[in-house]
């Protein structure tokens, strides 16, 4: 089994590969953009807070599932179009605010009122619950589960893969997950989040469940998960704080992730590096996933390292020559499998790394570089909506690739682009991280012997 994953995995990066040997021999020009940077027509050329109820293709001349100039640009506008609209302002009630996107700089973002997952599918640690009302009362963003993946073989502030990642200035990343009102609605209607209720849909679905679409002609959002990484700043360590998104937050760390075992609380400003955003559509059944970075994460790669080595980058530091890269932080004797906060600043200090040659002094964290660079007609719309957005925080994000499939398209790979990974969501997993490819495993186990296809979405690992 392992030969044929092995296999797998390699024809994927030969296609990527390939894919990426393409793009750079006379790659055309992405279509004009100009009346797309709002989903609604009726606003001319101007950003606004409506999200795209789906993508604006047809397939009419065909289809193909790899990235190809005629399609892929679309799918990237329909990216940014909706990471536009969920970083919005929100007024108390989480819809947007009137004015520009760049007004009411201090106010939450609509996506920031979504659900957490412990208010879908409920949380057995009852101090999780208390601080989470206490820090929403207090008007502060709340982090506790602090990983991307909600899976219960997680532990709770570590990556997909089991590792955490630490900054520069060997402070731990922070993750959150949301989920939107249509997935969050559907799910308590239909008791999703008990296995009971999962298996009661299932069995009346032949064996799974499909989550809500899109619908253009109802104007109806369909279902939506997002997952967010942050970074504590610290300005004092160069970080400079104009440059983010920021939120004052409340930063519960349970006692088994701390050094004294006692549970730890933190308030600190921080700032967002990276945004999942997953949406199913009527076009795209099986999710459109969309990943936004931090400009100032990490170096495309190490080249570029070497060109920018003033740059102050997060998850990177030119100063620790020949340190290994995208390598994780291991375990310390006595960690008992959980990765532990030291209880005063810097929190991932234990887990710092020495440079290998000994003319550098001091301690690293992570040294994360890209494995693949990023789309070029990507990069060419990154830059015209940088440019609409000159002048606020948002210009310092990137899409970094939209991931897309479209099941009734035999013979074709399984998804565009093959490979898609967030630097700092997917750090240790980069060479063969595909999101899609690794949600459609998402099921859950409702009776010993009995498991439910759960429409690419692991979140139902949490159903009681």
């Amino acid at each position: 089994m392992k030969k044929y994953i092995f296999v797998a995995v390699i024809l994927i990066a030969i296609i990527y590969a390939c894919t990426q040997s393409q793009q750079k021999n006379g790659a055309p020009a992405p279509p004009p953009i100009s009346n797309s940077f709002c989903a609604d027509s009726t606003n001319g050329n101007n950003l606004c807070s409506q999200l795209p109820f789906d993508v604006n293709e047809t397939f009419q001349f065909g289809y193909t599932s790899i990235l190809d100039s005629s399609f892929q640009p679309k799918f990237d506008i329909f990216s940014w179009q909706t990471f536009i609209a969920l970083n919005w302002p929100a007024d108390a009630n989480g819809k947007p605010l009137p004015g520009p996107i760049s007004s009411n700089t201090s106010a939450p973002r609509v996506w920031e009122f979504y659900n957490d997952p412990a208010q879908v599918f409920g949380n057995d640690d009852k101090a999780i619950m208390l601080k989470m009302t206490e820090a929403q009362a207090a008007g502060l963003k709340f982090v506790y589960a602090m990983s991307k993946s909600p899976h219960p073989l997680i532990k709770e502030f570590q990556e997909a893969d089991g590792h955490p990642l630490i900054d520069r200035n060997l402070n731990f990343a922070l993750y959150e997950i949301k989920i939107n009102p249509v997935e969050s609605n559907f799910i308590i209607t239909n008791k999703l989040n008990t296995l009971k209720g999962i298996d009661s849909l299932a069995k009346a679905n032949n064996g799974q469940f499909a989550l809500p679409a899109s619908d253009v002609t109802k104007k109806k959002e369909g279902s939506m998960e997002l997952k967010a990484a942050w970074r504590i700043l610290d300005p004092s360590q160069g970080d400079d704080t104009s440059r983010y998104y920021t939120r004052n937050a409340f930063i519960f760390i349970t006692g088994d992730n701390t050094v004294n075992g006692k549970p730890l609380i933190v308030k600190a400003k921080i700032g967002l590096v990276g945004l999942h955003i997953i949406r199913k559509t009527t076009l795209i059944p099986d999710f459109t996933w969309s990943t936004f970075e931090h400009v100032d994460n990490t170096p495309d790669n190490l080249q570029e390292a070497q060109v920018n080595q003033n740059k102050q980058w997060s998850f990177y530091n030119p100063k620790c020559l020949n340190c290994p890269v995208n390598y994780p932080p291991q375990f310390l004797p006595g960690d008992s499998g959980n990765y532990r906060w030291d209880t005063a600043p810097p929190y991932a200090k234990r887990y710092a790394a020495a440079a290998p040659s000994q003319k550098v002094a001091g301690l690293f964290g992570t040294q994360v570089t890209r494995t693949f660079p990023v789309y070029s007609l990507t990069e060419q719309i990154n830059k015209l909506w940088q440019a609409k957005l000159k002048g606020t925080v948002w210009a310092n994000y990137r899409l970094i690739g939209t991931q897309w499939d479209k099941s009734d398209s035999p013979g074709n790979p399984p998804n565009a682009p093959a490979l898609l990974a967030n630097s700092v969501q997917e750090t240790y997993i980069q060479n063969t991280a595909s999101c899609i490819s690794c949600h459609r495993f998402a099921t859950v186990v409702v009776t010993p012997g009995d498991t439910v296809v759960t429409d690419f979405s692991f979140l139902f690992g949490l159903a009681k």
